[in-house]
């Protein structure tokens, strides 16, 4: 169990620093729906992490009972690594040039117009059809079915997985519930400073979870 936790934590850090949802709800939350709207982002992100990784994690099962060893997850794992990585690398090498005026997509631009319900949606959306965030939780799935553990240390994988991903989203909500508005400072701050560096963030975010997802295919080959 505690192998799985370590294997699971780059992956949940990996998501947590994915600019693009820490920049939703720094934006929801200086919106009109503020903390109320910002909250339903982070569930409906929870939810959609958890649906992930519990799908991911049953697939990964059953394959491996099907083949009667763990070699096919492996080799998800090592394909999927290679994968993040060759996306890593080519987002870092068409990152915007210093002196490119940074660029939100549209979706953040509408954020302001959002309503609670739409809040709620966009959280679970932008999980669960966004192929960065799949792919994390892809990750922490196949290293979660792959381990063959007992139902309830699977549920407590999934969930440790699934709070560390959400981790960079509840931080700045929990703040706001805190400070009010003593942190918009801040958190305006950082909100500008993602915007102008999410390429080169996120390019090192996927090559680092790839690099480790090759290593651990490797290891389950060797193995």
């Amino acid at each position: 169990m505690l192998d799985v936790i370590g294997d699971l934590i780059p992956f949940g850090i990996g998501v947590a620093l994915s600019p693009f949802p820490i920049i939703a709800v720094l934006l929801l939350l200086t919106a009109p729906v503020g903390l109320g709207g910002s909250s339903l982002f982070l569930l409906g992100r929870a939810a959609g992490f958890a649906l992930l990784t519990a799908v991911f994690a049953v697939v990964s099962d059953l394959i491996d009972q099907a083949a009667g060893s763990s070699l096919p997850a492996a080799v998800l794992r090592l394909a999927l690594g290679v994968v993040l990585v060759g996306v890593g690398i080519r987002k870092f090498v068409r990152r915007p040039r210093a002196d490119a005026a940074p660029k939100l997509p549209g979706w953040m631009q509408s954020i302001e117009r959002t309503g609670r319900g739409g809040a709620l949606r966009l959280g679970f959306v932008l999980t669960v059809v966004n192929p960065k965030e799949i792919a994390f939780a892809a990750g922490a799935g196949l290293t979660i079915g792959g381990a063959f553990l007992p139902i309830g240390q699977a549920i407590g994988a999934g969930a440790l997985f699934v709070v560390l991903a959400c981790l960079s989203v509840a931080v700045p909500v929990t703040l706001v519930a805190v400070a009010g508005d003593r942190v918009t400072p801040v958190l305006q701050t950082a909100k500008n400073w993602l915007i102008a560096n999410n390429a080169i963030v996120m390019a090192l975010v996927l090559i680092v979870i790839g690099a480790m997802l090759i290593g651990s295919g490797v290891s389950g080959l060797s193995g």
